[in-house]
């Protein structure tokens, strides 16, 4: 199939002020090549990448834009799998040298890089470090990351600075028209009102040469206009490859493959209905362009006064003024209406909110992802009125009818989210029940908390701080360390805690303040632990970096041997990228991968499981997870798995089939979505987001 849209390409490359008349060295535009992967064959990949810290030859950002396009299109499954994949690529390798040659004082390579995929009518956009970008699209302008005056947010780490990136993603829905930049952080230094005027230029020359003038110093960017293929470009431009003839090749490759195969289909025809929201999309900044002329003209023949001049006007002015500004009151008259200048903004804002509400409403029921990318558009809009009138009754019907529309379409429950407790400048990263018993563990300060909660679970009677559950405390002559994790031990009836230096502290719920301690042998081994289960009164330890799991098998109420590998063979799972791990009470161990991938083991040896049922574009590897709670007890078994870039709970059979998920009405509740645990008893799921811990029930009724 030949790409619904393509790309008209221009860069711009600062230094000091002066314009350089080369494309910046990181910047790079690949369509998908012949041997592309399966789900990479439609896509057109843009990165732009730039110094950080020390600059670099320009060979070196050239080769990393071409080592991470060639990394992209060698990867299958979904477009956001593929750009995490190449960021990790890329980071590996620069962490990897960095580290190599730290010790001999050696250039150290560091470098930020943004990534755009457009896949069908999405735009994907991917960034690590400080860069940007901007789009403007169906009238809205669009900034990545949301607030360019955030610190926090616009200057993440670089490739190359830790063992992982820092991946920030966003997808949109684009059309032809729509306008795209990538850029560095200088260009946050043009105020977002300017950057929608620039973007409204009437061709990406002008665009261009606006952007140009405005970047004061020094910039890096790339800029691409959308059209739709078998357009004339609207500027003199050198033809890159053409998807059309990219599809042809894809075709033909696939006839040799397939020589048995159907015969080659008919090229589809590009809808008349792209073309003419592009014409739409030109003719409004020509429009806008003319208006602006009109402006010049007024104010070069009827000036207004110098201020303070006291000079009367001639005669002969006045009678042409008189004469004039009737004239002149219709004219603006006639013009407002025809370009509903004369509208209030947010008027004008409702419209548009309609007018994309209309045509969801229209689309054909069968086709779910366009009924989607409709909806979500215009909530996108309604964000937009809703700054400009807060509270305003037509907006919120508008944004309960198409969030009605888009959670049907995505089997979204929508669930208040109410408050249990929370914690002072804490940071939740793990949550433990037993029965009306809940321990979180603080990994900002190091310390455990003990909430009891009420018998219908839903509030928190009082919390408490363990005592022998902090860091700096001593318990049996052992100062507790960074704490890595905490489980409960089901057999003993123990909460048991383990620090980074071994420590293993058990404390019995009814004497929470009575401990003792014990340091486990073995931590040698240990590379980086980061989870902890306690089954059959065993210990069992995950060690993402070295991709093992120790077992500790224990002696009365202490553990005095070294570890056991759980992974006995010589080719061990990666488990570098594990976020959580726990065993269900027939032995099998799950592991959750941050990409949404959980595998299953028994014995150390891999069992079938797959996670299922899930809508198209609603999977759980098209989104980053943080962590899962089984529930195996007879009573409403069920998976249920967080993502904090969805702020959904996903809940699923323990076949992994799609049951149910669930957000809150309040979405930013879920922002910093980091533990979960349910009480089935009650139908009622717990999770802590940042400092907080919410409950919501399962029932809509409850």
């Amino acid at each position: 199939m030949a790409f619904e849209l393509e790309a008209l390409v221009g860069h711009l490359y600062i230094i000091g002020g002066r314009p350089i008349n080369v494309n910046p060295p990181g910047a790079l535009v690949v369509v998908a090549p012949q041997d592309a992967a399966r789900g990479r064959e439609g896509d057109t990949f843009f990165t732009l990448i730039v110094p950080s810290g020390t600059i670099a030859p320009t060979t070196f950002y050239e080769q990393l834009a071409v080592l991470a396009a060639e990394r992209y299109f060698n990867t299958g499954g979904s477009v956001t799998i593929a750009m995490r994949t190449m960021f990790q690529v890329l980071n590996r390798n620069l962490y990897e040298h960095n580290q190599a040659h730290s010790e001999y004082e050696q250039q150290q390579f560091e470098a930020s890089a943004i990534v755009a995929v457009l896949h069908g009518d999405d735009m994907y956009v991917a960034r690590v470090g400080p860069v940007v970008s901007v789009l403007q699209t169906a009238g809205l302008t669009l900034t990545f990351p949301d607030d360019f005056t955030q610190e926090e947010s616009l200057y993440s780490a670089p490739l190359g600075i830790s063992q992982e990136p820092e991946v920030s993603m966003v997808r949109y829905g684009v059309d032809a028209g729509s306008r795209l930049v990538l850029a560095d952080a200088n260009l946050c230094e043009i105020p977002v009102t300017q950057l929608t005027s620039v973007l409204l230029e009437n061709d990406i020359k002008q665009v261009l040469d606006s952007l140009r003038n405005a970047i004061k110093v020094q910039g890096q960017l790339m800029l691409m206009e959308l059209l739709p293929p078998n357009i004339e470009s609207p500027v003199p431009a050198a033809p890159g490859e053409s998807s059309l003839e990219v599809s042809a090749k894809l075709n033909e490759a696939r006839l040799q493959l397939e020589s048995d195969g159907p015969s080659r289909p008919a090229q589809r025809k590009r809808g008349l209905s792209a073309v003419l929201r592009w014409g739409l999309a030109r003719l409004a900044r020509r429009a806008a362009a003319v208006l602006g002329g009109l402006s010049r003209l007024f104010q070069r023949f009827l000036p207004l006064p110098e201020p303070g001049s006291d000079r009367n006007p001639a005669a002969g002015s006045m009678a042409l003024a008189v004469l004039l500004i009737p004239l002149f009151i219709v004219a603006v008259v006639v013009f407002s209406w025809v370009s509903n200048t004369g509208e209030s903004e947010f008027e004008q804002c409702l419209q548009r909110l309609q007018e994309t509400a209309s045509l969801a409403r229209s689309m054909d029921n069968s086709n779910r992802r366009s009924i989607t990318s409709a909806w979500n558009a215009a909530l996108q809009v309604v964000d937009v009125c809703e700054n400009m009138r807060p509270g305003d009754p037509v907006i919120e019907a508008m944004r309960q009818e198409a969030q009605d529309v888009v959670d049907t379409l995505n089997n979204v429950q929508r669930r208040i989210a109410n408050p249990l407790t929370n914690f002072q400048n804490a940071s939740i990263a793990r949550l433990r029940l037993k029965g009306t018993d809940m321990y979180a563990l603080d990994t900002k300060n190091h310390l455990v908390y003990r909430i009891k909660i009420s018998d219908d679970g839903t509030e928190a009677e009082r919390q408490e701080p363990v005592p022998n559950m902090r860091r700096g405390a001593t318990v049996d002559g052992f100062s507790i360390g960074q704490i890595v994790d905490i489980a409960f031990d089901d057999v003993s009836n123990e909460l048991a805690m383990i620090d980074e230096n071994g420590t293993l502290v058990r404390c019995r719920p009814q004497f929470i303040m009575i401990c003792n301690a014990q340091r486990i042998l073995g931590v040698e081994q240990w590379e980086n632990p980061s989870a902890l289960t306690v089954w059959g009164r065993r210990l069992y330890i995950l060690d993402s970096e070295g991709g093992q799991i120790w077992k500790y098998d224990p002696s009365g109420a202490s553990y005095p041997s070294a570890p056991r590998e759980y992974f006995t063979k010589d080719a061990r799972p990666n488990l570098r990228n594990v976020v959580d791990f726990t065993i269900s009470q027939a032995g099998d161990v799950y592991v959750l991968y941050d990409d949404g991938v959980m595998k299953k083991y028994n014995a150390g040896e891999e069992r079938a499981f797959a996670f299922s049922g899930f809508n198209e574009g609603s999977e759980l590897y098209t989104t980053m997870t943080e962590g899962f709670y089984l529930n195996d007890s007879p009573f409403a078994p069920a998976f249920f798995v967080i993502s904090r870039g969805a702020r959904a709970v996903y809940e699923t059979t323990l076949a992994g089939t799609f049951m149910d998920s669930y957000q809150a009405v309040e979405q930013d509740k879920f922002e910093l979505l980091s533990a979960i645990v349910a009480y089935p008893i009650h139908d009622i799921i717990y999770v802590a987001s940042g400092n907080s811990i919410f409950r919501l029930h399962k029932s809509p009724n409850t």
